[in-house]
This record gives structure tokens, C-alpha cells and sequence, in this order.
């Protein structure tokens, strides 16, 4: 299992995407063989949210995916359900 590590977060203003290695991860090289050179090598990025209207609380999602979840076991539970179950499963209690 791999802890989640805040600075492999990245978001655009309407997803919260996740970029580092983990034991699932493949890199991006693998997943699309025609991606850009500058992708070869690196982990493919994992959705973990779309913001799309409204309050956008990434911030605390992130606060909260690094202290108390796995990466393995976030990215199960958000293909099983969709990502905001997913938290409030974990224990997120957000607005």
C-alpha cells in the first residue's frame, strides 16, 4: 500500500488529478505509446475528482487523501462507487 504524498496532487480548476507511482500505476509511455516524449517514464495520472460546479473543495480532499487513505485503496473504492461516496465511505465528512 502507498500513502498518498500532497505534492504529486495536481489540479486544473475542475480536476484533481493524482501523479505519482504507485503499486497499480503504469507509465504513461505504456498506457498511450504515442504520448508526448516528455511523459515517457513517468506514472500516468489517476483521476481522483471532477469540481465542477460550486464549492470546490479539493483542497480539504487532498488534506484528507494524505492523512488518512491509500492510493490503492482510494482508486478501488472510486471504480466501485463514484468518487464522492467513495470519501464519505472513508470517512470524509466535507461539505
Amino acid at each position: 500500500m502507498t500513502k498518498f504524498n500532497k505534492e504529486d496532487f495536481t489540479w486544473d480548476g475542475m480536476y484533481l488529478m493524482y501523479r505519482g507511482r504507485h503499486t497499480n500505476s503504469i507509465n504513461m509511455d505504456v498506457a498511450h505509446p504515442k504520448c508526448h516524449p516528455s511523459w515517457k517514464g513517468l506514472p500516468k495520472p489517476e483521476f481522483i475528482a471532477r469540481f465542477k460546479y460550486g464549492y470546490k473543495p479539493y483542497k480539504a480532499w487532498i488534506n484528507f487523501l494524505v492523512k488518512n487513505v491509500y492510493v490503492e485503496q482510494y482508486l478501488d473504492l472510486a471504480d466501485e462507487i463514484h468518487p464522492k461516496p467513495a470519501m464519505r465511505a472513508l470517512g470524509y465528512g466535507g461539505k
